[in-house]
């Protein structure tokens, strides 16, 4: 049986920012790729990315997680990912907590997945998300031998990998599939020539 890898990220885009070219990698080396979000990441699209004019706050929000949803199902099926290996709880964006209830969602979907390795959000990071998110799969992933932390933008410096993963040949597919985020375009993560540069960086650390 091929090996399982299962990528846990708080927001849509997540994931791909953090490994999305190690999900490539994964992908054409005829792994099992499987995406869990536990958010719709609303609260990180403009009001002027919505088309339309929506009167009530909830419905605005509504249509914001659909956008964004939409976005990281075409970015992680251009990575490789099947539909059907894609999961999105739909917890509130900006308040993901590490309670018991979220935990169980959590604990119930890797027990199904049963994945031989698990990627993750390093805890240490300037967003709350996703140190609630990296604390809540540390908890529910117990029984997985293998949890692996990856970089977010808002990683803190502390973050000191000693694993890397050859993307040479898929940074361009990494590249792409961000592209399919167009509710985040102009900010400054999102920018080709910084992902670029932080996978040359720690191209360059690996080697070290």
């Amino acid at each position: 049986m091929p090996t399982k890898i299962l990528a846990i990220g708080a927001h849509p885009d997540d994931i791909e920012l953090g490994l999305g070219g190690s999900l490539a990698r994964y992908v054409e080396e005829g792994k099992e790729v499987y995406a869990l979000i536990l958010s719709r990441g609303e609260k990180g699209v403009r009001d002027e990315k919505v088309e339309g004019k929506l009167v009530k706050e909830k419905e605005k929000d509504e249509l914001k997680g659909k956008m964004r949803e939409d976005e990281a199902r075409k970015a992680l099926n251009l990575l490789g990912v099947k539909n059907e290996n894609i999961k999105i709880l739909g917890l509130p964006d900006g308040g993901i907590k590490p309670n018991s209830d979220v935990t169980e969602k959590v604990y119930e979907h890797i027990m199904k997945v049963n994945p031989d390795v698990i990627y993750t959000h390093f805890f240490e990071d300037e967003h709350l998300d996703h140190v609630s998110t990296s604390l809540i799969t540390l908890h529910a992933g117990r029984r997985i031998k293998n949890i692996l932390f990856y970089e977010s933008p808002s990683t803190k410096t502390s973050f000191s990998p000693n694993y890397f993963v050859d993307i040479s040949d898929y940074i361009d597919k990494k590249v792409e599939a961000l592209k399919m985020h167009k509710t985040q375009e102009g900010k400054p993560y999102m920018d080709e020539e910084i992902i670029r540069a932080k996978a040359r960086f720690r191209g360059i650390s690996g080697k070290g």
